[in-house]
């Protein structure tokens, strides 16, 4: 989820580190408000069905093998560890 920046910029951003999955734009904080966002970066991995798996609030590598797999995992549908 992004917060007040423009479309351009967080696909610029999401261009540049690769990510495959989509990012929400909050342009007026409605969304950020339902979820307590109290600080950003503030990270959230949704399944498929819309369930929170897993966040993070402050800076994270999320592209590092580690959390990869940790990603992997926690979208397999029968939530076995690779």
């Amino acid at each position: 989820m992004n917060i007040g920046e423009s479309a351009e910029k967080v696909r610029d951003y999401m261009t540049k580190h690769k990510f495959s999955f989509s990012a929400l734009l909050d342009s007026d904080s409605s969304v950020s408000g339902l979820y307590g966002i109290r600080g950003t970066p503030t990270r959230f991995l949704i399944d498929r069905g819309g369930n929170v798996l897993a966040g993070s609030i402050g800076p994270r590598d999320w592209a590092n093998e580690e959390a990869r797999k940790l990603i992997a995992t926690l979208l397999r549908p029968d939530g076995k560890r690779l």
